[in-house]
């Protein structure tokens, strides 16, 4: 085999896996753009090919003959059926080693692959507004690959320098939000910087991969336009007159112009959204600190931005207390050193031992006030974050909440709030002392006998290289792992809520979930039991008693041979044996710093989420004894680019009640959550008595507007306090009148404590009884406009019927707005509403809409036809 020096020697080190490709055919796409399919057979049986995933190819360097040099490529529609892949080359001029290959192809002809250090495209989370690509031919695969990979509702800004006349026939993946723009190449590197425009860039996340001094133009441009640093990722692809890349001997992932190669680097951030194998070249360091500073990816460093420089301060100080903590060793050290070699009558042995008790003392007294400082930092900064989430979740659209589950609620308010709190008060601290202590321990074991010193450091790379290859040996099967994972969980949730019919039909350990179980545990045991002699060997390298092992073979030998005084191997044997073992532990507790970060983040992210906006001088509503509701040109969408609703005009009356009925997304739900705001309307407005929704207080809001949802929602708590939610000074009399309008009374009577019966401990309503329960209270808000969305949906025919008789009942005055899929329940609704597609299309009473051909009839029609007889 060729040679393929340091970097190809660093990867067969590491683990890596070649593949052979062999050319299956070969397209020009244009004289200077060649598409080449391969034959991989190998290539599909490690870790699976992700949308922009890439591959190191080794070519024959014809400069110098007998070596290879690597290059990295776009792998382009794989297809695992038959075990092909395509790689889009650019012959450039000059031709280096990959461009030289390429151009001389043919049918029949191999080429090793490596996908060691390979990466893929994932959308960054949050997901920007949109993504601005800049490059040009060079790296048009990559740029292709990421276009493929994003979702269609996407707003992407393509920016493509063309170097070449041939250029632009290059075909572009189709993107339906795609704006793709060809800057002519006129010799002026800033060139395509400056076609850039100048508008708001906020949260879009820019990749540029262009010529070298272009990309330092366009990084500058970004920087100059606001974008934060890990929202621009830069990486210049070649250098004009002469081509770009890694050398052989480079180490691998490291970027060096060189001559004779040409720069095709895959276009492909990574799942952290960094070009693979990218480096610190990126746009600005913040950019215009005004323009980034509500980007939304900054979210948790704003949040922990008051905090920044207390913990560089409780850094600094942890480091100085491990330093502190560590001399009490040193001076035993010492003191034995000088008893091994003087005996009992050595000079200031007294005063060595006094100084460590001394030291050792007051680094526990320094440690103990640094950790109290940092937990009342972070009391203060707790207790105002968690108020922050929960005023913001007081502010938030209610829309927001259905939108979410409650576990996501319950994340930021406890989960990701006891994350930072371990961030504030141990993460920072516990690091710094990981490193700083077998640090100095090292440093100090030098000063002593450098040879040996350096003999500790082979089990950290001896855990470095094993870590790595066994990294590589199952990544093939990570993705694998999460799919388990997801669908164990989604598994398990559907087995607890249908866990009786799953014992009542129960198939035994080959049935269901128990049968999935055993599935995942036999890929776990595939997975897993080729790693355990490669687990167990990291283990035993990076355990204490190796280190010791090491200092006594090697050390041994040198005190014999005159190299080594014996007392100075006594340090090594009382401090190094543990050293590598500390600095393992810095890398798991930066694990947890990620973690502690990320949960920021989403705080952070949580309280920049838009608010419903309160109107700086609230309207009161005229007083009236109903209210009118008008939709005025009512247009809405959850997405701004897929409306829901479009040109609804309606009008409900007081003391009437209007049905919206219509196929499932019709958007008869979202309608009656515009009404109680849930959201703001998109156009046009919705009024109660000529008073925009939006012009009302919160609180006015609430009193105006009922509502009773289709999930049923009652609190762990009483009765009485359920259906007094509304008004909390409610009297027994008044939660009673209403209960028995809503025909629950007899209900509540029969239950242990009547209405003080807590509900969830000694009692449970049934769907019905619970639906009834809520109408109850929002009956006792006394809201003149009330919205019940589906409210018989959970009922038997019997509460049903008391449902539709406490709506009957206490219409008077009322504006009601009824969405309903049984139709039969609303015959008797003085206006029928009919949607279809987000519009209305039909209006009447029941007997009027029947009557006449269309949407309305059809539905009733197929609601009343007759089921089929079961034989």
């Amino acid at each position: 085999m060729a040679s393929r020096g340091y970097a190809g020697a660093m990867m067969k080190t590491f683990g890596a896996v070649e593949h052979t490709l062999t050319v299956a055919a070969v397209d020009d796409v244009t004289p200077h753009y060649r598409r080449i399919t391969f034959d991989a057979p190998t290539l599909f049986d490690g870790q699976p090919i992700e949308p922009a995933s890439w591959v190191r190819l080794w070519v024959p360097d014809p400069r110098r003959p007998g070596r290879e040099h690597q290059r990295g490529y776009t792998l382009l529609d794989p297809d695992p059926e038959t075990r092909r892949v395509s790689i889009e080359f650019l012959i450039h001029e000059p031709a280096g080693p990959a461009s030289a290959w390429a151009a001389q192809a043919g049918t029949g002809d191999t080429v090793q692959v490596t996908r060691w250090a390979s990466g893929h495209f994932a959308p960054p989370d949050p997901a920007p507004d949109g993504y601005l690509l800049v490059g040009d031919a060079a790296s048009l695969p990559g740029i292709n690959a990421i276009l493929a990979a994003l979702p269609d509702t996407a707003e992407v800004r393509v920016h493509l320098e063309r170097h070449q006349e041939h250029d632009t026939l290059i075909p572009v993946t189709p993107h339906p939000r795609a704006t793709v723009t060809w800057q002519p190449a006129t010799g002026d590197p800033a060139a395509l910087a400056d076609a850039i425009e100048e508008r708001d860039w906020s949260n879009w996340y820019a990749w540029v991969t262009a010529e070298s001094a272009a990309t330092k133009h366009v990084r500058a441009r970004l920087k100059d336009l606001g974008f934060p640093r890990g929202d621009a990722k830069a990486r210049a692809y070649w250098i004009r007159g002469q081509a770009m890349g890694t050398g052989r001997d480079h180490t691998p992932g490291e970027e060096t112009p060189t001559t004779g190669t040409t720069r095709n680097h895959p276009a492909t951030p990574t799942a952290a959204g960094a070009p693979a194998g990218a480096s610190a070249g990126r746009a600005g360091s913040g950019g215009s600190a005004a323009a980034s500073a509500g980007w939304r990816s900054r979210a948790g460093a704003r949040l922990l931005a008051p905090l920044r420089g207390r913990l560089l301060l409780a850094g600094a100080f942890q480091a100085v207390v491990s330093l502190v903590q560590l001399a009490p060793y040193l001076l035993l050290v010492e003191l034995c050193r000088r008893l091994l070699t003087a005996g009992p009558q050595a000079e200031g042995l007294a005063g060595l031992g006094v100084g460590a008790l001394a030291l050792m003392g007051g680094g526990a007294a320094l440690a103990g006030l640094l950790v109290a400082a940092m937990h009342v930092l972070d009391a203060r900064f707790g207790h105002r974050v968690r108020a922050d989430v929960v005023g913001k979740l007081a502010r938030l659209p209610l829309g927001w909440f259905t939108e979410r589950s409650s576990g996501r609620v319950k994340q930021a308010v406890q989960d990701d709030a006891e994350s930072v709190h371990y961030l504030v008060t141990h993460a920072v601290l516990d690091v710094v002392a990981a490193l700083v202590a077998p640090l100095a321990v090292l440093v100090y074991l030098f000063t002593v006998s450098p040879a040996l010193a350096a003999v500790l450091l082979a089990p950290l790379l001896a855990y470095l290289v094993m870590s790595a290859r066994m990294v590589q040996a199952s990544a093939a099967e990570l993705a694998g792992f999460t799919v388990w994972e997801r669908r164990v969980g989604a598994e398990a949730v559907s087995y607890v809520d249908g866990l009786t019919v799953v014992r009542a039909y129960d198939a035994g350990p080959a049935g269901g979930f128990r049968a999935l179980l055993g599935e995942r545990a036999r890929f776990l045991e595939r997975w897993q039991r080729p790693l355990v002699r490669r687990r167990t060997a990291v283990d035993l390298v990076t355990r204490p008693l190796t280190s010791l092992l090491l200092i006594v073979v090697a050390g041994a030998p040198m005190a014999a041979g005159g190299l080594l005084a014996t007392a100075d191997l006594l340090p090594f044997l009382l401090l190094g044996a543990t050293f590598g073992s500390q600095l393992l532990a810095a890398a798991f507790g930066l694990g947890s710093v990620r973690d502690a970060l990320a949960a920021a983040r989403r705080i952070g992210l949580l309280l920049v989420e838009p608010e419903l906006p309160e109107p700086r001088l609230p309207r009161p509503l005229p007083g009236a004894a109903g209210r009118t509701v008008r939709f005025e040109g009512v247009g809405f969408g959850y997405d701004a680019r897929r409306p829901v609703l479009s040109g609804v005009d309606l009008e409900f009356a007081p003391g009437t009640v209007t049905a919206l009925v219509g196929p499932s997304g019709a958007g008869k739900s979202t309608l009656a959550a515009l009404l109680a705001r849930f959201h703001d309307v998109d156009a046009g407005r919705i009024t109660v008595d000529g008073v925009d929704l939006r012009e009302l207080s919160q609180a006015e809001l609430h009193r105006t507007v009922g509502f009773v949802f289709q999930d049923v929602s009652l609190l762990r708590a009483s009765v009485h306090d359920n259906i007094a939610l509304a008004r909390p000074n409610a009297s027994r009399e008044e939660v009673e009148r209403v209960a028995r309008a809503a025909h629950v009374h007899d209900r509540i009577a029969r239950l242990p404590d009547g209405y003080d019966t807590v509900l969830g401990e000694r009692a449970r309503l049934s769907g019905g009884e619970a639906q009834r329960l809520t109408i109850a209270r929002a009956l006792l808000a006394d809201a003149p406009v009330l919205v019940l969305d589906e409210a018989t949906a959970f009922a038997d025919p019997e509460s049903e019927h008391l449902v539709q008789r406490a709506i009957s009942e206490l219409v008077a005055g009322r504006t009601v707005v009824v969405i309903a899929h049984r139709l039969h329940t609303i015959t008797g609704a003085d206006a029928i509403v009919v949607l279809d597609g987000g519009r209305v299309v039909q209006r009447g009473t029941h007997e009027t809409l029947l009557a006449a051909p269309g949407l309305y009839r059809d539905l009733w029609q197929a609601a009343a036809a007759p089921l089929e007889t079961l034989t």
